[in-house]
């Protein structure tokens, strides 16, 4: 663990997980204030806050070239480098609960894996709740993968990536590819998916209080937390087991080859474990990779060695 993880981890802790409301005053507005999304900017947040979302969210300098794309109506980034391999790219869903995020959000992860995977990337503005409730954000998701195919992307030559929310819309998105029997992409790489919807994880109880900024202390409001993030903004009314909405409860067969990361100390931890028991019960290859002591989703904290190690690997992972 480095000493930055560590000092994030402290600030994550005191100025976001202890600043954030009750539950029952808990709303979607709050996620996307600490994302910095545009329109949703905290004026009023902590100086600490500000500097960690100033370091994440402002865009860096690089050399990798941006352009703002529509894939079958959907709006998306496209991310090119000279280094590039153009027969191949990238589909990415952001995180963010499916509530909030952006591609934006997520640019400066994107920057540098552009470069260090030698892929374009394009990640997608996908419908958000509680504006466009499920399931629109799969539809967004087929819709852009339907469009890169007509653009003269191979199946083959094209892989699905997700953080969280995000992770979880490129599984259920490879889902409904199965069940529309058309041809699905490549590989993925998962970044915390987040699969288990019902709020009822074995790792909320366990890791409630070990989480820097995703939970409360108390795992029984962490737990009402995300059940009403479910329940009354991005999906009312479901059968929550529903593999399209939980895909950890879905059977995996012929699926594609599956990298996830994921860190002990989440509360999003055995999303990650048994969705890789069940892909790998399903005989198809899956490699989970544990990395200690890190908040969630790590990998967009740029300044973390750890986020530098956990990239290069996705980089690998896509590049063989």
């Amino acid at each position: 663990m480095s000493i930055q993880s560590k000092i994030l981890n402290y600030c994550l802790k005191k100025y976001v997980k202890n600043q954030q409301p009750p539950v029952e005053e808990r709303s979607f507005i709050e996620a996307r204030k600490m994302m910095n999304q545009e329109g949703y900017v905290d004026q009023e947040a902590p100086i600490i806050s500000k500097l960690i979302q100033n370091l994440v969210f402002s865009k860096s300098k690089s050399d990798v070239e941006v352009n703002e794309v529509y894939l079958g109506g959907i709006r998306a980034l496209h991310f090119t480098h000279k280094t590039s391999n153009k027969k191949k790219c990238i589909l990415y869903f952001h995180g963010g609960g499916y509530v909030a995020g952006s591609p934006e959000t997520h640019q400066n992860m994107l920057l540098s894996l552009t470069k260090l995977s030698s892929s374009d990337i394009y990640a997608i503005d996908y419908s958000l709740s509680p504006e466009n409730i499920f399931p629109a954000a799969i539809q967004d998701a087929v819709d852009s993968y339907d469009a890169l195919l007509e653009l003269g992307f191979q199946n083959n030559d094209i892989i699905f990536g997700g953080d969280s929310a995000g992770g979880n819309l490129a599984l259920v998105c490879t889902l409904k590819l199965q069940e529309l029997k058309k041809n699905l992409p490549s590989k993925i790489f998962l970044l915390s998916p987040w699969t288990d919807l019902t709020g009822e994880g074995k790792s909320i109880k366990e890791n409630s209080v070990s989480d820097p900024y995703l939970s409360y202390d108390d795992w029984l409001n962490t737990s009402r937390s995300m059940k009403r993030n479910v329940e009354e903004w991005y999906a009312p009314n479901q059968n929550y087991r529903n593999p399209l909405i939980s895909p950890v409860f879905a059977t995996y067969k012929n699926f594609p080859e599956t990298l996830i990361q994921v860190s002990n100390i989440e509360i999003l931890f055995s999303d990650s474990t048994e969705l890789a028991s069940r892909i790998e019960e399903g005989t198809n290859k899956v490699s989970l990779s544990i990395y200690k002591d890190l908040p969630h989703v790590w990998q967009i904290f740029r300044f973390l060695p750890e986020s530098k190690k956990a990239l290069y690997e996705i980089s690998k992972f896509i590049q063989n």
